[in-house]
C-alpha cells in the first residue's frame, strides 16, 4: 500500500508542476492585455478626433463645390481634398495599429490554447498508461494485493477516479481543439482585414498624388490667372489625358482608358447609373486587388488557378462548403463558355484570404451567376463571360444599380460602393473591416467626381 501511495503522490506532484507551469505562462501572456487595451483605447480616441476633423473638411468641400467656378475656389477645393486624403491615410495608419494589437492578442490566445492542448495530452498519456498497467489485475488480484478491505476499496475508488480523469481530460482536449480552430480562423480574418486596409491605403496614396498633380497642372496652365482658368472651363471637352491619369490601375492591368470609357458608357447606360461612378468603382476595386497582389501588371484576368488559389485555399481555412460552392459555380461558368477550367486564370491568393475572382470586374464565381443571365440579355449574347470587358462592366453596373446607385446621389452611390466591397450598404459594424469599407466607398465617390469633370 505504501508503494501505491507513493505512486499517487508522484502523479499529484507531476500534475501540480504541469498546471503551475501553464498558469505561470498564462499569467505572463494575459498580463500584457491591459497594456494593449490602453493602447487600443488611445488609438480609438485618435480615430474619433480624426473623424470629426474629416467631417469639417467634408463640409468645406461641399460648400466649395456649390460655389462659383473660380480659380481661387478650385485651388481651395483641391487643397481641402488633399487634406482629406492625408487624413484618410493617417486614419488607416491608426486602424492598422489597432488591428496589429488584435492580431497579437489572437496569437497570444493561440499559444495558450496550444499549451493547454500539450498539457492535456501529457496528462492523458500518463493516465492511459497507468490505467493500462492497472487494468491487468482482476478483482481477486486486487483484493490479494491489498492488506485490508479498506485498502481494496481505496484502490477501486482510485481506479474509478483515474477513469473519470481520462474522460474529463478528453473533454478538455476536444474543447481546447475547437477553441483553437476558432481562434485560428479569427486570426486569419484579422490578417485578411489588415491586408485589405493596407491595399486601400495604397489606393488612397495614389489618389493623393493625383490631387496634387491636378492642382499643379491647373496652376501651370493658368499661371494663377482667373481669366485663363475661365478659358479652360469654356473649352470643356472629354479630357482623355486626365482620364488616363485617373484610371491608373485599370491601365496598368491592360485595359486602356479609351476602352474602359467606352465599356463604362455602354454598361452604365444599360443599368441607369453614372458612368463616372462605375469607372471610379472599377478603378478602386482594381487598385485594391492590384495592391493585394491578386492581379498583376498586364493581367486584369489574374494569374491564379481555381484549385490552388481558390478551392484548396478555402479547404485549408476549414471552409469546405464555400470551397465546393465556388468550385461548382466556376465549373458551371467555364462549361457554359466551352472553356477548360484548368487553363482559365483567376485572381491569385493574397497573403491572407483566398483568390478566385474572375475578369476585369473581379467577380467571384457564385456572385457572377447571379448576374450572368441579365448581362447576356442586355448585351445580346447567348452566354455572358466574366472575362469579357463589356460583360464584366455590365455586371458591375447591375450590381451597383441593385445596391442603390440608380439614385445617382452621393448617399446612394456611397451605399452601393460599400455593398460592393462588403455586401452591406452600411459596412461592417466594427473593426478594421468597417474602416476599410468606409475608406473604400469614400475613395470611389471622390474619384468618380474627378472623372465626371473629365468626361
Amino acid at each position: 500500500m505504501r508503494r501505491t501511495a507513493r505512486r499517487q503522490l508522484i502523479r499529484v506532484s507531476a500534475g501540480f508542476f504541469i498546471v503551475a507551469g501553464l498558469l505561470a505562462f498564462s499569467t505572463r501572456v494575459f498580463a500584457q492585455q491591459p497594456i494593449d487595451q490602453e493602447m487600443r483605447d488611445s488609438l480609438t480616441q485618435q480615430l474619433n478626433a480624426l473623424e470629426k476633423e474629416a467631417a469639417v473638411l467634408d463640409k468645406n468641400i461641399q460648400n466649395l463645390q456649390s460655389q462659383a467656378k473660380t480659380l481661387k475656389n478650385e485651388i481651395a477645393l483641391l487643397d481641402n481634398q488633399i487634406k482629406e486624403s492625408q487624413l484618410e491615410i493617417k486614419r488607416l495608419d491608426l486602424v492598422l495599429k489597432q488591428t496589429q494589437i488584435d492580431i497579437n492578442r489572437k496569437n497570444q490566445t493561440i499559444r495558450v490554447l496550444q499549451a493547454d492542448i500539450g498539457t492535456s495530452r501529457v496528462v492523458l498519456g500518463s493516465a492511459v498508461r497507468e490505467l493500462a498497467s492497472r487494468s491487468n489485475d482482476n478483482l481477486v488480484q486486487m483484493i490479494l494485493k491489498n492488506d485490508s478491505l479498506s485498502d481494496f476499496f481505496a484502490e477501486l475508488n482510485s481506479l474509478e477516479a483515474l477513469q473519470k480523469k481520462i474522460q474529463d481530460t478528453l473533454l478538455d482536449l476536444r474543447t481546447h481543439k475547437t477553441a483553437l480552430e476558432k481562434e485560428k480562423q479569427d486570426l486569419e480574418s484579422y490578417q485578411e482585414e489588415q491586408q485589405q486596409v493596407k491595399s486601400i491605403q495604397e489606393v488612397n496614396r495614389r489618389g493623393l498624388q493625383g490631387k496634387r498633380t491636378e492642382r499643379d497642372r491647373i496652376l501651370k496652365l493658368t499661371n494663377g490667372q482667373e481669366s485663363a482658368y475661365q478659358q479652360l472651363l469654356k473649352k470643356k471637352q472629354t479630357d482623355i489625358a486626365a482620364i488616363r491619369n485617373q484610371l491608373f490601375y485599370l491601365q496598368k492591368t491592360g485595359i486602356t482608358a479609351e476602352e474602359a470609357l467606352r465599356a463604362a458608357k455602354l454598361a452604365s447606360g444599360r443599368a441607369n447609373i453614372r458612368t463616372a461612378f462605375l469607372l471610379g468603382l472599377l478603378e478602386v476595386e482594381t487598385g485594391r486587388q492590384f495592391e493585394d497582389g491578386q492581379i498583376t501588371v498586364g493581367s486584369n484576368l489574374g494569374t491564379g488557378n481555381w484549385k490552388t488559389d481558390m478551392y484548396d485555399c478555402y479547404i485549408s481555412l476549414g471552409k469546405t462548403t464555400t470551397a465546393e460552392k465556388q468550385k461548382n459555380a466556376f465549373f458551371k461558368i467555364t462549361a457554359s463558355l466551352g472553356l477548360d477550367p484548368n487553363k482559365i486564370p483567376v485572381s491569385r491568393k493574397p497573403n491572407y484570404g483566398c483568390g478566385g475572382a474572375m475578369g476585369p470586374a473581379q467577380f467571384i464565381p457564385t456572385t457572377w451567376l447571379l448576374f450572368t443571365d441579365r448581362v447576356a440579355r442586355l448585351n445580346g449574347r447567348t452566354v455572358a463571360s466574366p472575362w469579357d470587358v463589356d460583360d464584366a462592366f455590365t455586371a458591375a453596373a447591375l450590381y451597383l444599380a441593385d445596391a442603390g446607385a440608380t439614385s445617382k446621389s452621393k448617399a446612394g452611390e456611397i451605399a452601393a460602393a460599400r455593398a460592393y466591397i462588403s455586401g452591406n450598404p452600411n459596412c461592417p459594424s466594427r473593426g478594421s473591416a468597417r474602416y476599410a469599407c468606409l475608406s473604400y466607398a469614400n475613395r470611389v465617390y471622390s474619384l468618380s467626381q474627378d472623372i465626371e469633370k473629365a468626361i
